[in-house]
């Protein structure tokens, strides 16, 4: 009888305790954080998006070489953007079991807009950005992709990349004070509407691909600062996605 009191009272105990941890702890914006871990430092990186999710894992994307190489390039990087996100209440505490769907990125244009009359940055699906998983006993999770998305982010290649758009870390619909992320998304659904299609993204690539229109970030997929074949070989591999 003993034996069973004492291991009734172990079991309080420990269901006390994972309930302290998992659900007492709210997540403080400014003690959270997030970071790409092993993205170059000061560099823009870019993440191909499709509204399907058969876009860019986080571990492909991409950075410009500087100085530019001689041709024939290559001219940009494969890189690893994953991002680490640690949750902490505001005594620096692990939160525990947060829920992932309540985790997500957002990248709205940048102020004022670099490209006037196209979407309103990264055009998230439903669901289309959140994080890979609720956050572990420390308080973790990570964002390694793909993201169901369309739509693209303010960039233009000036060599200054604080007047491109900028990734937010959002929690329950708030960002982290210590971003935002140097994190371009692109897309081949150029208008952000959840679809490819001839009338509007055939359209718009068309109008944007030549090297006679000039350097539009928009097609550039590969990011390597170049409107070229490589571009065409994904846009025209998204044909008729859309999201789930």
């Amino acid at each position: 009888m003993l034996r069973k009191n004492i291991v009734g009272l172990l079991i309080c105990i420990a269901a006390m305790g994972v309930t302290t941890l998992g659900f007492a702890g709210i997540p403080d914006l400014d003690t959270s954080s997030c970071t790409m871990l092993n993205a170059p430092v000061g560099v823009n990186v870019n993440v191909y998006n499709t509204p399907d999710g058969s876009g860019s894992l986080m571990t492909e994307a991409r950075a410009p070489i500087f100085p530019v190489p001689p041709a024939p390039g290559p001219y940009s990087t494969e890189e690893d953007a994953t991002i680490t996100v640690t949750l902490l209440d505001s005594g620096s505490n692990p939160v525990f079991a947060y829920p992932f769907e309540d985790i997500w990125l957002e990248n709205p244009p940048a102020v004022p807009p670099v490209n006037v009359g196209d979407p309103a940055g990264l055009v998230a699906c439903p669901n289309g950005t959140i994080a890979d998983a609720s956050t572990d006993i420390n308080g973790m999770t990570t964002f390694s992709g793909p993201f169901y998305a369309g739509g693209h982010v303010d960039y233009s290649n000036d060599g200054n990349d604080t007047n491109d758009g900028k990734t937010y870390v959002m929690v329950s619909g708030s960002p982290l004070t210590n971003g935002p992320l140097l994190l371009l998304f692109n897309s081949a659904d150029i208008d952000g509407d959840g679809l490819w299609t001839t009338s509007t993204d055939v359209l718009l690539f068309s109008q944007r691909y030549p090297v006679a229109a000039g350097y539009h970030y928009s097609v550039d997929y590969y990011f390597d600062e170049r409107d070229d074949i490589s571009d065409l070989v994904w846009f025209s591999a998204a044909r008729n996605v859309q999201c789930p």
